[in-house]
């Protein structure tokens, strides 16, 4: 993928720095279950992924990747802090299938060209700004390979433009599902299917996404 512009760096700083040791990764351990249950649209649309050689994008401090692991052929873990990934690195070390990479906030790499099966990422991307969604799209169909599948968590919510995404619900970022959707097929990828989902009390306010590369 092209090197990033400023602007595009500036995003990936200012949503970065305010999950850099943040207490929320603790917190949300106690919530992982209920994604994993059987009967769950999330399982459903997990279900569907190749997990052949799998990435997970802003993998945190290990909580879904320690549900994937034992079903993955390859599972890559991937997140803009270092400390994040030392603490995955250190959890998972009993896996050997497991591989470690702390990214640029914006791009896969060092991920090689038409390698993966699956991405995926969960509880993280609702807080993306479009730009970086829109790059992360774009450089998901270099390292996808044909028929290769995302799931996405992503925002629904149609932020004034005038917040700042802390100020939003949930410290959401702005996303619409026509915006998605026009993102999607600009980086030359389909939408499998798309779920609103609720989150907190508030209906509607994130989506999880299947994408695949056509």
């Amino acid at each position: 993928m092209a090197e990033a512009d400023s602007s595009l760096e500036q995003s990936v700083s200012t949503v970065g720095e305010h999950w850099r040791d943040s207490p929320y990764y603790a917190d949300a351990e106690q919530w992982t279950h209920i994604f994993w249950g059987d009967q769950t649209h999330f399982r459903r649309l997990f279900n569907q992924l190749d997990l052949s050689d799998v990435v997970e994008l802003a993998c945190g401090h290990g909580r879904h990747a320690e549900k994937m692991a034992p079903f993955a052929r390859q599972l890559s873990l991937m997140d803009l802090h270092d400390n994040n990934i030392d603490i995955c690195r250190k959890r998972l070390a009993g896996h050997p299938n497991v591989n470690f990479y702390a990214n640029n906030g914006y791009d896969f790499q060092p991920i090689a060209d038409n390698s993966l099966t699956a991405i995926f990422c969960y509880d993280a991307m609702v807080h993306f700004s479009p730009d970086i969604v829109a790059s992360y799209l774009a450089d998901a169909t270099r390292v996808l390979r044909q028929g290769g599948m995302a799931l996405l968590h992503h925002s629904n919510y149609p932020a004034p433009p005038e917040n700042h995404y802390g100020q939003n619900p949930h410290a959401r970022n702005h996303m619409t599902l026509e915006l998605f959707q026009q993102l999607t097929k600009d980086a030359g990828l389909a939408i499998v299917e798309t779920i609103p989902l609720q989150w907190g009390l508030v209906p509607d306010l994130d989506r999880l996404s299947l994408v695949r590369k056509a």
